[in-house]
């Protein structure tokens, strides 16, 4: 099976638009939006915006995109030239919410695709075992010519890919992989928890609570062991007492975070890591509202570098999921057909912002 080989992540801050230098410049064999995204430095949105006449403002990010586009000889539909033969032209998209962060991210760098190529995205909703369910059995149906799903949180939809992936290129983002018919693109979880440890460690952090997502998730039963280990590996103390598992809102956030720095004879961590963004945000409130400064007292990081990431005083220094290379593996191994599944591990990146660096 396909493998990407992991390394450590980048922990420093990116610029989603930033000069591109001759040494960074990609050299595909292939053009695509994808490439000339890369190339130019953009996200595929902008790309669609710019090529597509939608985005007329004639900057430094517009003639990017044209002189990549020029220089990789890329036009319209070439992107998909994998997908040409295909008799429907459409591709399907099973996620559990179309609010949820994580989803949303995929949903924006997919459908950019999808409408520079005149495809269609038909999109599918479904939170529970029985919707999924029902969600693939309807786009095989319509004979799609390859569904990208994420599984909801503690699904098994093993019998239905099974199933359905004879006849149809099925790609599993994220989750605990059921079917090894099915090709999977996942986010390598280790790396990611090992990215957040190691950077607080640097700050001179000595103590953390993590606070993890469903107890019936398997990923966060998985996540919640990768924090431990993470934990030892860099010699950080933690407290039973700290972790918790529970449900990604603001307000379990904000009442996880009061009870265990409320106790003033109860010594807290120093530092709180997050399993979602809105987690992490209600854990900022808490410690605003009784007085603890962020990250002077206390550092908080979140998961999945959501528009909120941007939005907290300090802003929250978050892991990234790579949503351009989900799209680009994604689409590229329902090119490949029914009969090649493949996994592939991408690395995420964590981006660090104010909630954890002290300024001098």
């Amino acid at each position: 099976m396909d493998a990407i080989p992991a390394s450590k992540p980048d922990t420093t801050p990116v610029n989603d638009d930033p000069a591109p230098g001759p040494e960074q410049r990609p050299q595909p064999a292939t053009s695509s939006i994808t490439n000339v995204a890369a190339m130019a430095h953009v996200s595929i949105a902008t790309v669609s915006r710019v090529l597509s006449g939608k985005r007329t403002k004639d900057d430094d990010i517009a003639r990017r995109v044209r002189a990549a586009a020029e220089e990789l000889n890329y036009s319209v539909n070439y992107a998909a030239s994998s997908l040409r033969g295909a008799a429907t032209n459409t591709i399907g998209l099973v996620i559990p919410s179309a609010t949820d962060h994580f989803s949303a991210g995929l949903l924006d760098e997919l459908e950019p695709v999808i409408d520079m190529e005149r495809q269609q995205l038909l999109l599918g909703i479904g939170n529970e075992q029985h919707t999924q369910d029902e969600r693939i059995e309807s786009l095989v149906a319509r004979k799609v010519d390859g569904i990208i799903i994420v599984p909801a949180a503690g699904v098994d939809l093993a019998h239905t890919l099974d199933r359905t992936t004879m006849t149809t290129p099925i790609v599993q983002v994220g989750g605990r992989q059921r079917s090894f018919r099915t090709s999977m693109v996942g986010i390598d979880e280790n790396a990611a928890m090992e990215s957040i440890v190691a950077h607080l460690a640097e700050q001179g952090v000595r103590s953390a609570a993590y606070l993890a997502g469903k107890e019936v998730s398997f990923e966060s039963a998985e996540m919640f062991a990768m924090f431990h280990t993470q934990m030892r590996t860099h010699r950080l103390v933690t407290d039973t007492s700290w972790n918790r598992f529970g449900d990604s809102t603001v307000e379990r956030g904000y009442q996880c975070v009061w009870r265990m720095f409320a106790d003033s004879d109860a010594r807290p961590p120093e530092a709180v890591i997050c399993a979602d963004d809105m987690i992490a945000l209600g854990a900022m409130i808490a410690l605003q509202t009784l007085g603890i400064r962020v990250p002077d007292d206390v550092r908080v990081v979140g998961y999945d570098d959501s528009p909120l990431a941007l939005t907290t005083m300090p802003t929250l220094t978050s892991v990234r999921p790579p949503f351009l290379q989900i799209v680009t593996e994604a689409l590229r191994l329902i090119g490949q057909g029914p009969d090649q599944a493949a996994h592939i591990s991408l690395l995420p990146q964590l981006i660090v912002r104010g909630s954890t660096v002290v300024r001098s």
